[in-house]
């Protein structure tokens, strides 16, 4: 019986080993192999083969410059600005920057309103990095005269010129831009936009007659008279003569010259009228018997800011004799009449009501109250 179960036995161990080597990928057969390779060697190097970069994905990897290239000269160069962004030192590789910038520029006529706008973001990330930098700042300027939005070109230029003053002829283009600017409102008869733009860059280029003669002819449309006299005022004898402010000086003699008729209120035995000082509404009562204009005290606060503070004058008023301090505004309008510089008083006793007009500004012309129409009559003297 032990001869007969150590006989079963073994034949079961038989069979399994049979069965082992008979199965895919046994580890008997590995075991037993006579030669050094590992299993599966030919399919490894296979695999390896399959899946090593080329020398060129290589180099991509390691310099993302290289892959920022690509994707420019395929045309998505928000991309590669984004790569160049993500490189360790991205200024050290400005030199291929300002070549794509080159490259930018020399296609940017042929470039559509999407087209326009990536240039600009691409640019403007650029200023965020290296915000003083030349040629992205000329290209932002170029971008927006591309895009028609003139104002913000100018804008650029003018940052431009004073960053870089030694380059002269960045001061011609900021003049050619200007003066096209300037055609294209007056075309338009913009002549707010003048006088706001205007003014901004006569601060910049106070000599520019074509702006000085482009604000002048804003506010003589306006009937800005007083705006338009100042100007002038500061301007050389020589500067007058030129061909683009001398027609503008006649018509400014001419409608200062023209007879005016002013609406008058009644103000119990007095007329009060509507005057402008220091560009304020003001209403004074016309008073003849007084040397000096005169405002009380809440008219005079809606002006206290663009008045210039003269002395303070001993006067004789209804009330007897008393100090008052003196003021000049830069002019007062009544109509389109107008006198520029001017000096006014200020009543300290009277608080509201109108002030008084007097014969500092009437004595300038011919004058008289036409009482059945109620109005006043000035004529040039």
């Amino acid at each position: 019986m032990r001869y007969l179960l150590q006989l079963l036995l073994m034949c079961s161990l038989f069979l399994n080993v049979y069965l082992e080597w008979q199965r895919p990928g046994s580890i008997l057969k590995g075991l037993l192999r006579t030669d050094n390779k590992p299993p599966h060697t030919i399919l490894a190097m296979n695999d390896a083969s399959m899946t090593t970069p080329s020398t060129s994905a290589v180099s991509t990897a390691i310099n993302p410059l290289a892959l920022a290239k690509q994707h420019f000269n395929r045309g998505d160069i928000l991309t590669a600005i984004a790569l160049w962004e993500n490189t360790p030192n991205p200024l050290s590789h400005i030199q291929q920057v300002h070549v794509w910038l080159t490259q930018l520029r020399e296609k940017l006529d042929r470039q559509n309103t999407q087209q326009l706008t990536d240039i600009l973001r691409f640019v403007q990330r650029i200023l965020v990095l290296k915000p003083n930098d030349f040629a992205a700042l000329q290209l932002e300027a170029d971008v927006y005269l591309a895009l028609d939005e003139h104002n913000e070109a100018i804008y650029r230029y003018l940052k431009l010129l004073h960053l870089y003053p030694e380059y002269k002829q960045l001061q011609d283009i900021l003049t050619q831009l200007i003066a096209q600017q300037l055609k294209q409102l007056k075309t338009e008869s913009n002549w707010h936009e003048i006088i706001t733009q205007g003014q901004i860059w006569l601060s910049e280029q106070p000599s520019n007659i074509a702006i000085i003669a482009a604000i002048v002819e804003a506010n003589l449309a306006l009937n800005n008279t007083v705006e338009a006299e100042l100007l002038l005022a500061q301007l050389s004898a020589q500067q007058l003569k030129h061909q683009a402010i001398t027609p503008l000086k006649a018509r400014l003699d001419n409608a200062t010259q023209q007879v005016e008729r002013i609406p008058l209120a009644r103000h119990g035995e007095h007329y009060v009228l509507n005057a402008k000082i220091a560009g304020q509404d003001i209403a004074l009562m016309i008073d003849t018997g007084a040397s000096v204009t005169a405002l009380t005290v809440a008219q005079f606060e809606q002006l206290a800011y663009d008045v210039d503070y003269i002395n303070s004058r001993r006067v004789s008023t209804a009330n007897g004799i008393t100090e008052v301090p003196f003021y000049q505004s830069s002019g007062i309008q009544i109509g389109t009449k107008q006198k520029a510089p001017f000096e006014f008083g200020v009543m300290e006793q009277s608080h509201y009501g109108p002030g008084l007009l007097g014969m500092n500004f009437l004595r300038h012309f011919d004058f008289e109250i036409d009482q059945h129409k109620a109005e006043l009559i000035l004529r040039p003297r």
